[in-house]
């Protein structure tokens, strides 16, 4: 049996791959800002803006679902088998949205392939689920910095070489590709052993567990709402926005919301260190050991957001000024709402860990379904007028809606494993 890694081994090599992957991601966003036009980035933008919802419904959450089951309830190729079926779903639907949208034949190019991109990057998730599960963080690390490093290298080369936001796009779905069948595959199989995975997904699945992904979906379909939700919030304002003002504006407005993404990819890199235990404390009914490391969590996240907050106000203006040019500068007001709308989706973001592993998973598309609410009418009312900085107030507010509904949803789950252990106890007291 593999030896547990430590949560801080797990947590520094998963921070450490989660923030080159982030700074990657935003390396894109400047080499667009860079080397092509705002409307260019404006483009891309909202091609992950169409792309990002559909591709996490496909997804469905299930690498931390697959983290998380520690009764081993589904095998690595029913997670698989489900993972192939919903990527290809989701590309389809995505190409539908670029015809039927109206847009231009550029722009809906740009959409396929960015849907591409993200189903080679969920079939990756599938095999980060299984090493997650057994705690192989380092592996799932050098996964990830080799197709960040790869994405920022080729798409670079096509930008420079080419000028094209299409082979640009192309190129990133390249990069994704590589890894996963030069080393996503082989890690899997050196860790675990047995078959090669695609063998297992054709001969199982598909023939004798038609039944398992049937069950398996049903569990998951929550989740895959939940990530629809969950994607869908921050791209409301982004869908509105681009509407009333255009792509350049978009473009600038998703050129300084992703900064708010250095300080996530720390929180959910301590939230896929602590994932598989948390599931563990709770299929044991350990409420006690369960609480400590929620809060733990939580305490985690806040810290992170205040941190993002006074880098704002304090560097904001020069750390614009430095990587996109002086007018982004500009936008300092609407950077520092961004970081107050990020600390509390940090925060949130740490509930909803605790609350997975407790599998309250209907609950929380409910309580996304509230906050989408809340943004949209935020989005229609602020960004007519306001812009951008309506954009950014309507997001706030539909994180903080979600930030109380699922403190409550946590205290009520951690409530129900204290009762379970009172119970435990006074049956093992009253046997004779």
């Amino acid at each position: 049996m593999t030896p547990r890694r430590s949560v801080g081994g797990n947590f520094a090599w998963t921070l450490s791959a989660g923030l080159v992957y982030a700074l990657a991601q935003w390396g894109v966003l400047v080499l667009y800002a860079r080397l092509g036009t705002m409307e260019m980035l404006g483009e891309f933008a909202l091609g992950l803006a169409i792309t990002a919802p559909v591709m996490l419904l496909a997804r469905m959450n299930l690498r931390t679902l697959q983290a998380t089951d520690a009764q081993g309830a589904y095998h690595f190729e029913h997670y698989l088998g489900l993972t192939v079926l919903n990527v290809l779903g989701g590309v389809l639907v995505c190409c539908a949205i670029g015809l039927v949208a109206g847009y231009s034949i550029r722009a809906s190019l740009v959409i396929a392939l960015l849907a591409l991109a993200k189903g080679v990057e969920a079939l990756s998730e599938v095999f980060y689920g299984a090493m997650q599960k057994a705690e192989r963080m380092g592996l799932i690390a050098r996964s990830i910095i080799a197709k960040s490093v790869l994405s920022v290298v080729l798409v670079a080369l096509a930008l420079r070489t080419t000028g094209s936001p299409v082979v640009a796009a192309a190129a990133l779905g390249l990069a994704w590709a590589i890894v996963l069948f030069l080393f996503d595959v082989h890690a899997y199989r050196r860790e675990f052993g047995g078959e090669r995975p695609w063998s297992l997904l054709w001969r199982r699945p598909w023939r004798d567990q038609c039944v398992r992904l049937k069950s398996l979906l049903r569990l998951a379909y929550a989740l895959g709402i939940t990530a629809l939700l969950s994607s869908l919030r921050p791209n409301v304002p982004r869908y509105i926005l681009e509407a009333h003002f255009g792509q350049a504006e978009l473009g600038m407005y998703a050129a300084l919301a992703y900064l708010t993404a250095l300080g996530g990819r720390v929180v959910h890199s301590l939230g896929q260190a602590v994932s598989p235990r948390l599931g563990r404390y709770h299929a044991a009914g350990e409420q006690g050991r369960y609480g400590r490391a929620l809060a733990g969590f939580v305490g985690g996240a806040a810290l992170v957001g205040v941190c993002a907050i006074t880098s704002a106000v304090l560097l904001g203006r020069w750390a614009l000024t430095l990587f996109y040019g002086a007018a982004y500068a500009q936008n300092l007001e609407l950077f520092v709402w961004l970081m107050v709308a990020a600390a509390l989706e940090y925060v949130c973001v740490s509930l909803q860990v605790g609350l997975t592993a407790a599998r309250e998973l209907k609950a929380q598309a409910l309580m996304l379904a509230l906050s989408i609410v809340m943004v949209a009418l935020g989005s229609m009312w602020w960004v007519p007028s306001r812009g951008p900085l309506g954009a950014a107030w309507a997001l706030a507010l539909g994180w903080l809606v979600e930030l109380g509904v699922s403190a409550w949803l946590t205290v009520r789950a951690w409530r129900r494993l204290v009762l379970q252990e009172v119970r435990t106890v006074t049956s093992s007291g009253s046997a004779p």
